[in-house]
């Protein structure tokens, strides 16, 4: 046993917000649902919980001050964490590389990756400086993406309750 005091995770008490909203929408909903639908029960269950999230937020890609791609993460709860849920069989290594892009791109510190499958599953993503982690897989760095700026706050809707929701 180590007599090292452990570090207090980054947004702990938000994250555990989001994780048992994401284990309460996992109980209640059936499972073989496309993504939209876990999608939009969890952002109805964080705003009964009284956590401030948008759905669907858009970001660009940049090259040369040109937008070059436009991306939208599936929730960004408290303009601190991102949210991507995933239905697939299983989680890839490609939906890992696509978070670890995301915050990236998005300058954002957290992120959460929320599996609907057979079994619930979440994983944890840090972005510090330049450099992204998965805790868990070791102090991975995530891909670089050269010219990539996110599109401004100012710019980007401050709710996306206004939007039709994703097809579930």
């Amino acid at each position: 046993m180590s007599d090292t005091p452990r570090k207090a995770l980054l947004h702990q008490e938000l994250s555990s917000q989001i994780i048992s909203a994401f284990y309460e929408v996992y109980n209640t909903m059936v499972r073989g649902l496309l993504e939209g639908c876990y999608q939009n029960a969890l952002y109805i269950e964080l705003l009964e919980r009284g956590v401030p999230v948008d759905r669907e937020v858009p970001f660009s890609v940049r090259y040369k001050e040109r937008i070059v791609g436009q991306y939208r993460v599936d929730l960004l709860v408290d303009r601190k964490v991102i949210i991507e849920c995933k239905t697939a069989d299983t989680l890839h290594a490609q939906h890992e590389a696509q978070m670890l892009h995301y915050l990236k791109a998005t300058h954002t510190d957290l992120g959460l990756l929320m599996y609907f499958g057979s079994k619930p599953l979440f994983r944890r993503f840090v972005h510090t400086n330049g450099s992204a982690a998965s805790p868990g897989h070791g102090e991975e760095e995530a891909a670089g993406i050269a010219g990539v700026t996110p599109t401004p706050a100012a710019a980007a809707p401050q709710t996306a309750s206004s939007r039709p929701a994703s097809r579930c």
